[in-house]
Formats: C-alpha cells, sequence, structure tokens
C-alpha cells in the first residue's frame, strides 16, 4: 500500500470520524432516533457482512475470454517494457541498492520478473484455452473467511455492547469518534 493511498484512508476515517463524532456531540438524540439514517449507519448495518460475500466471475471471463486474456497479455507486455526500462536506468539501479542493499535489489527484480512470467502465461491461457485453468480456479474459489462476521454466536456479543454503549452515552462515544477523527486529520497535517 503506498503513502497517498494510507493519506486518502486517514482522510476518508478522519472526516467520517468528525462528522459522525459532532453530529453525536451536538444532537445524539436526531442521529440516534429510531428509524434515522444516522441509527442505521452507526449500529444496524453489518459493512463486513458488504464485503463477505461471494463474487462470481467465472461466467463473463469465460464468455469474453479472448478479451480478458488480451487485456491481460497487454498489461503484463508493458509491465515487463517497465521493468526492462528501469533495469537500465542507473537512477532507479541506485535508488533500490540504496534502500534494499545489493540482495534485496537482486531479490525484488527477480521477484517482479517472476510475477510477470506468471501473468503472462495466466494471461495466454485464459486467451487461448481458459479450460487449462480450472485447477487454478477451483483453488481459488475455496471459500475463506478473512473476516468473522456478526452472525456467529459470542460475536453478536461485543456488536450489542458497541450499540448499548452508543446509546448509553451517545455524547461521549461523539466526543471519541470527534477526537478520533481529528487525529487521523492531524496525521495528514
Amino acid at each position: 500500500m503506498s503513502l497517498e493511498a494510507l493519506r486518502v484512508i486517514c482522510l476518508v476515517a478522519g472526516v467520517l470520524g468528525v462528522v459522525t463524532g459532532a453530529g453525536l456531540v451536538i444532537s445524539p438524540g436526531r442521529a440516534l432516533r429510531e428509524g434515522s439514517r444516522w441509527r442505521r449507519w452507526l449500529l444496524e448495518i453489518d459493512l463486513v457482512a458488504l464485503l463477505d460475500r461471494r463474487r462470481s466471475i467465472e461466467r463473463p471471463l469465460y464468455r469474453h475470454h479472448r478479451a480478458v486474456g488480451a487485456g491481460v497479455v497487454a498489461g503484463t507486455v508493458a509491465w515487463l517494457a517497465a521493468l526492462w526500462g528501469l533495469s537500465d536506468h542507473p537512477a532507479s539501479v541506485s535508488a533500490l541498492t540504496g534502500t534494499l542493499g545489493a540482495w534485496g535489489a537482486r531479490v525484488l527484480i527477480l521477484t517482479l520478473w517472476a510475477f510477470a512470467a506468471f501473468a503472462l502465461g495466466i494471461g495466454l491461457f485464459v486467451l487461448i484455452r481458459p479450460s487449462a485453468i480450472k485447477g487454478l480456479e477451483a483453488a481459488a474459489n475455496r471459500w475463506l473467511e478473512p473476516f468473522r462476521t456478526a452472525s456467529r454466536p459470542g460475536d453478536a456479543a461485543w456488536v450489542e455492547f458497541i450499540g448499548w454503549w452508543v446509546l448509553r452515552a451517545p455524547r461521549l462515544s461523539g466526543v471519541l469518534l470527534l477526537a478520533a477523527g481529528l487525529g487521523c486529520l492531524r496525521v495528514l497535517a
């Protein structure tokens, strides 16, 4: 993750924290009224469950396998051209060697070349014969749960506790959210 991505995440988290915290501090009754958008957004939406759904891309991928394969091959060729150009550029080589050391720079460059070769192979398989990657697809389709959802016994108690605490002390929750949001925005300054 790049530094710019972290800055954007801090900016979004800071703005959301400041807006939500200010809303809870200024008007907690209005923010937490039954059926209000604030209450639904703060207490009732399981955001992890939205991200934890199965999504199937096999049908569009197999219908348009030539376009997808050509796109992957074209992107990989551009990636390989960039790697080839950077390997001849003395400033990039010296920057990598200065930052990672000689061995670290070699490992990074070889890893990038290996990933590019793997992506080129996958792109060619998708372009020419997508059924050849069925085994890889089956392994990738195994369902993994990176985050435990609140639907399991024991997890719901924490969600209910947080909701109870926000409803019990909305101004204190607002001050904490406001402080966290200002802290995220302070990181950007």
